[in-house]
């Protein structure tokens, strides 16, 4: 269990772990395709299996699982079309909250983005990949929770479910960017300066960069999913 989201005791049990799951498929833990063993997920979590069985119900009821029976749910594939609107949409979504959060951060916020920045970039060069996609999954909310819009922070949280699962293909690829130019420094800049075109504009270009290579990767990873 992520030491973030210690499991209670209780009635709440299945709410963690709803939480937990959510935060994996996020951070790419889970990969198309695979399947999440109601049973196996229990022994990991050290619970019983009915609070699983309610949050992959729930995962299912969001869209972000296909149930596949009683004992097992699946990482869905996404088709061409759909990766671009979710990643449209995250662009959309995500461009108006770093705007937002450009106009009302304080000093000590950018300096959390940039810690976080830092963290990934640092887990990319050494080859630490899950640890680079929990950063990076990082940055972008905390990006969205600055904005201080709960509907609109959980809008994208339903879209990284969507997405999230696919991002892992990003650390089979070469760097996007060199690291002095990463989209990120931008954002950090617009969000430090109160610049809201800047930290909307480097938000998006983040998701579109990214969201292009893998749409043309697409159909390489959806093989070896079925494989």
């Amino acid at each position: 269990m992520d030491a973030e989201i210690p499991l209670p005791g209780g009635d709440r049990i299945a709410a963690r772990v709803h939480h937990w799951l959510r935060l994996q498929l996020m951070r790419s833990r889970f990969r198309p395709g695979e399947k999440l063993k109601l049973r196996t997920l229990a022994e990991e979590l050290g619970v019983s299996p009915t609070p699983v069985r309610e949050a992959l119900g729930r995962l299912v009821s969001e869209g972000a699982l296909e149930q596949l029976d009683h004992r097992s749910a699946r990482v869905p594939l996404l088709s061409d079309e759909r990766l671009r609107e979710v990643c449209e949409l995250r662009a959309d979504l995500e461009g108006k909250a770093a705007a937002r959060a450009a106009e009302l951060a304080k000093p000590q916020d950018a300096d959390r983005l940039a810690a976080i920045h830092a963290r990934m970039s640092e887990a990319r060069v050494a080859g630490r990949s899950p640890e680079m996609l929990v950063e990076n999954e990082r940055f972008h909310m905390e990006v969205c929770t600055l904005a201080g819009m709960p509907v609109l922070l959980r809008l994208v949280e339903s879209l990284w479910l969507q997405c999230g699962p696919l991002n892992a293909a990003l650390t089979r690829m070469r760097f996007l960017h060199r690291p002095e130019e990463h989209p990120h420094h931008d954002v950090i800049r617009g969000i430090r300066q109160g610049d809201s075109a800047l930290a909307r504009l480097a938000i998006q270009r983040d998701i579109t960069v990214y969201a292009d290579a893998l749409i043309r990767r697409l159909p390489e990873i959806n093989v070896a999913a079925k494989e």
